[in-house]
């Protein structure tokens, strides 16, 4: 792929539907990684948090190129550690179905100051659970950071109070 294919895809809108093509390019995989942590590089990230799933490839590649940890928020009933104190929310996503995120507890400590990642903002349901889970924790949120967003009027705290950058951004009635 070339720049100019990285370019197009994002124009199209076509990360939102599979952005696993650009993973495979090693150039364009890391212009990507860098386009995602660029709003934020100033800001003194601790850790990086990523949702299930692509986020995690995301928000991995980003917390090794910054040198922090990852912490990742998991779909319900996916934490394999039996016994340890986890964290639940539920939520109706995108697909109007009630999911459940979980995070270990004691992961983020009250001075950690969060880059919250993932691959795609629809609706804002599973970033809102996500900060909810983040900010039981005691952790802040510096910012968002995602490849393909929806700005409605459902998604606009996002933007406005938790500092959200998309690389493409669609603006929707709702």
């Amino acid at each position: 792929m070339s720049w100019n294919l990285y370019n197009k895809l994002i124009k199209k809108g076509y990360p939102r539907r599979d952005p696993t093509p650009i993973f495979e390019d090693k150039i364009l995989f890391q212009k990507l990684i860098n386009d995602l942590i660029k709003p934020f590089k100033n800001q003194k990230i601790t850790k990086v948090v990523a949702l299930d799933a692509l986020g995690f490839i995301l928000g991995g590649a980003i917390a090794y190129k910054l040198r922090i940890g990852l912490i990742p928020i998991r779909k319900g009933g996916k934490l394999p550690q039996e016994g340890k104190l986890k964290r639940k929310i539920s939520f109706v996503d995108y697909t109007k179905t009630k999911k459940t995120f979980e995070i270990n507890k004691g992961l983020i400590k009250k001075s950690d100051k969060i880059l919250l990642v993932d691959e795609w903002i629809d609706t804002g349901a599973q970033m809102k659970a996500a900060i909810k889970l983040i900010e039981k924790e005691g952790g802040k949120i510096i910012g968002i950071s995602t490849f393909y967003a929806n700005r409605r009027n459902k998604t606009e705290i996002l933007f406005k109070k938790y500092n959200c950058h998309a690389i493409k951004e669609v603006k929707k009635n709702s």
